[in-house]
Order: C-alpha cells, then sequence, then structure tokens
C-alpha cells in the first residue's frame, strides 16, 4: 500500500497542475484526441467478457487506456518534461490500477471521471479541470484503501470486546 499511497501523493501534485495547464493550452487537436480515447475506453468497457481468456484482455484494454488519457493531458500541456514524467510514472500507475480496477463499477466510474475532466479542459476552464481531476484521484485513493482494507488479515482487523468484569478506564 506504501507504493499507492506515494503514487496518489505525487499524482496529486503533478496531474492537479497538469489538468490546469492543459485547460490553458489545449487545441481542437488535444480534444480531439481525448474524446477518441473516451471512445476506446467505452469500448474497452462493452467487450464481451464470457470467453477464454477475455477478462485479462479486458482489464488490460481498461488499464491501457486509462493511462492513454492521462498522457493525452500530459500532452496537452505541450510541456516536454511533464510528459516525460507522466511516462514515467505509468507502469507503476498500471501496476496500481489493476487491481482497483477488477473491483464492480471502478471502470465506468473511471470514464465518468475522465469524461468530467475532458469537458473541463473543453472549456479551458483551469479551475473545474482541477476539481474534476482532484474528485478522480480522490476516488482512486478511496479505492487503493478499500483494497488495503480487504487484504490485512481478518484477526487484525477484529477487536476484543469488553467482557462485563472489564471497566472501561477514565480518559485523562
Amino acid at each position: 500500500m506504501q507504493q499507492a499511497d506515494s503514487l496518489i501523493e505525487f499524482r496529486k501534485v503533478l496531474e492537479l497542475g497538469l489538468v490546469a495547464l492543459a485547460a490553458e493550452k489545449s487545441t481542437e487537436v488535444d480534444w480531439t484526441a481525448m474524446r477518441e480515447i473516451l471512445a476506446e475506453q467505452e469500448s474497452a468497457l462493452k467487450m464481451d467478457r464470457n470467453t477464454p481468456h477475455a477478462d485479462s484482455l479486458y482489464h488490460d484494454a481498461i488499464l491501457k487506456v486509462n493511462v492513454k488519457f492521462h498522457k493525452a493531458v500530459a500532452a496537452a500541456t505541450r510541456n516536454p518534461l511533464a510528459i516525460m514524467v507522466l511516462q514515467a510514472i505509468s507502469e507503476p500507475l498500471v501496476e496500481v490500477s489493476r487491481r482497483t480496477n477488477e473491483m464492480p463499477g471502478v471502470p465506468e466510474a473511471g470514464l465518468r471521471q475522465h469524461w468530467a475532466i475532458y469537458r473541463a479542459i473543453r472549456e479551458n476552464n483551469p479551475e473545474k479541470a482541477r476539481h474534476a481531476m482532484r474528485l478522480h484521484l480522490q476516488a482512486a485513493e478511496r479505492n487503493a484503501h478499500i483494497l488495503e482494507s480487504k487484504d490485512e488479515p481478518a484477526e487484525a482487523a477484529v477487536v476484543p470486546a469488553a467482557t462485563s468484569a472489564q471497566k472501561p478506564q477514565d480518559s485523562l
């Protein structure tokens, strides 16, 4: 979970700035690229998962298109360092996202969040874009924490109940 926490913390620093910059600098070319990626994401969500290996292909497609969208946001900033840094974190991003995207409803919510980010960028509204990205990153953080709590051993989560012979201690 430490890697997920560190990644999300860094993404907050990086992507909140990138999305605002993309809202200021993006062009019709960028918007078209993002719409095409969102269409890919929609197609991936509609994949038939009832054939052998289809579930694995589905998750791989979702992961690829998710990273592709974030790279498109970075590209819309026209900042080569931003593009390079996002490329550098794409592998850890895929690894952390791999498990959360298996949670029911997460890929669909991700698509809705990406559309909100796109619309704010398209409106050239940096504050709205930053807000949409913040909500997206908060959802990613929440999902990672849900997975972490499911991974904890059951006995570690159980707190022994006080027996009738035990008195609660006064607080200081």
